[in-house]
């Protein structure tokens, strides 16, 4: 596993689970170009991207701002001020280790319809106990919106990209046909 930060751990008061795809690095490199210094949430994202591009990209993005990112690798712990990059063709769960937050990065699963799946990874992070938010942003498909029901029913909250600055509007339209978008 990286070790991502040489200061003491601290839980994540807030985790942002963010599914992109078609236009997604060019939204991600924004939002995370605008993060504040004083962030405690902990960033996880399932971008749909081929294997080779996604640690380069993950280094694209903690250059653009405050957030230590990485490629995600399996047992990575989740802190204040961290960004993660699901690899491609895996999938990425946050599991609770007892006091701890970390990353299972494994395979893709038989019923996994994307890979990264953020349905998986959204569903994972509504289980771990902390205040949740999924952010769906542009791309094809329908990937988050299952996972975007249990972040809801967590007590989270969903944001989907609007119609007007989406690429591709498939993912955050149909979170808002669905009715689980929080904010558009």
């Amino acid at each position: 596993p990286s070790v991502v930060t040489a200061r003491p751990y601290r839980t994540p008061r807030t985790i942002v689970a963010i599914a992109s795809s078609t236009g997604g690095p060019s939204a991600l490199l924004s939002i995370f170009g605008k993060l504040p210094a004083t962030t405690t949430a902990a960033f996880v994202v399932a971008q749909h991207m081929p294997d080779k591009f996604t640690r380069t990209f993950a280094e694209r993005l903690d250059k653009r701002g405050v957030v230590k990112t990485v490629e995600a690798s399996d047992g990575d712990l989740v802190a204040q001020a961290t960004g993660f990059v699901c690899p491609g063709r895996k999938c990425m769960e946050l599991v609770r280790s007892g006091a701890e937050l970390k990353l299972s990065v494994t395979p893709a699963a038989p019923g996994d319809r994307y890979v990264p799946s953020a349905d998986r990874l959204f569903h994972s992070v509504a289980a771990s106990g902390v205040r949740c938010i999924g952010v769906i942003l542009t791309g094809m498909g329908d990937d988050g919106v299952d996972g975007a029901k249990a972040i809801r029913a967590a007590g989270g909250i969903v944001i989907a990209e609007s119609q007007e600055t989406a690429v591709v509007n498939g993912m955050p339209g149909a979170a808002v046909r669905a009715g689980v978008a929080s904010e558009v």
